[in-house]
């Protein structure tokens, strides 16, 4: 067995970061390769691989999907969802349309695909972002609208910035958590929910999760895990995750963001490849809340995914 490692051609700080602590836990258990993602990727797998694609790709291309696929396609054992699993996710629309059907609580959303707006127009205040980008992209302080009209407008000038559909979500009040869970199956194990407190950013700056937040005030936000809530929220939280998981059929690992408001919790977003930066992310950072180390968490993904696959 050979563990490949499939990387962004061109990554970024976090991301080799990423790459170089995943590779020190993976080298104890077997050979390690690191790919890039090219053309040339396919005839350089071997039949007994084991991939772990950390590549995120560029905007709008949809790569963490289109490599499940190739790998389904190719019958190669990979840790991570399947391909379905990314394609939903990385829609916030699709998303959150899916898992209304099923009876989860998301929050009203309409969008705007650059000519028309479709969908009932929830009542404000609302929120708007671009339904395709990850890390807080296109969520700024202009986001946040008090009216409908408004929110139209921010919509339009965001759809002209990232060219692709805007949400336009009504923005819910309450405690901003997030929640991962890793395994699959009866092995599939749900996370302490982490909440993310903004209650310590300055005067000006947005109280929820947009990407200056993400990037400039990671030191002011405050990070508490496990969240301070009842068991019986606790138990809440947890239950609507392990429900999430099973609707969007992933593997593995996931991550979960919610808004809790009066005891319930509404799913904002599902993330289908969670960042595992060990100095960044959020469940490296509910681990640590378990008395684990970065080192178990990745030999755990890994191995309760390989005890599944029957590898």
């Amino acid at each position: 067995m050979r563990f490949v490692i499939i990387k962004d051609s061109h990554s970024e700080e976090a991301s080799l970061r990423t790459i170089e602590n995943v590779v020190k836990s993976l080298k104890t258990i077997a050979e390690v390769k690191i790919l890039n993602f090219t053309p040339s990727l396919i005839e350089k797998l071997k039949k007994n691989d084991v991939v772990f694609s950390l590549a995120i790709g560029k905007r709008h291309d949809f790569i963490q999907g289109n490599i499940a696929a190739m790998l389904e396609g190719l019958n190669v054992t990979f840790i991570g969802s399947p391909a379905y699993t990314h394609y939903i996710c990385l829609d916030k629309f699709t998303t959150k349309s899916l898992l209304r059907a099923y009876g989860i609580s998301t929050p009203e959303c309409a969008l705007f695909d650059g000519k028309e707006f479709k969908g009932s127009m929830p009542t404000p205040p609302l929120i708007v972002k671009p339904v395709a980008e990850g890390s807080g992209i296109g969520v700024d302080l202009e986001s946040l609208c008090g009216n409908v009209d408004l929110a139209k407008e921010v919509a339009k000038k965001k759809f002209e910035r990232f060219n692709e559909p805007i949400l336009i979500e009504k923005y819910v009040e309450g405690r901003e958590l997030t929640i991962g869970l890793i395994g699959f199956g009866e092995h599939l194990k749900t996370l302490s929910p982490l909440e993310i407190d903004f209650s310590n950013l300055p005067k000006g700056v947005e109280k929820y999760y947009s990407q200056r937040v993400k990037k400039e005030y990671t030191k002011q936000t405050i990070y508490k895990c496990p969240a301070p809530l009842k068991n019986e929220t606790i138990q809440k939280v947890q239950k609507v995750a392990k429900e999430v998981f099973e609707i969007v059929k992933a593997k593995d690992y996931l991550r979960i963001d919610m808004r809790l408001f009066k005891d319930v919790p509404y799913v904002i977003e599902v993330n289908s490849m969670p960042g595992l930066d060990p100095e960044s992310s959020d469940i490296p950072k509910m681990i640590r809340a378990m008395s684990k180390d970065y080192d178990w968490l990745i030999k755990h993904i890994i191995r309760k995914a390989l005890e599944f696959r029957g590898t």
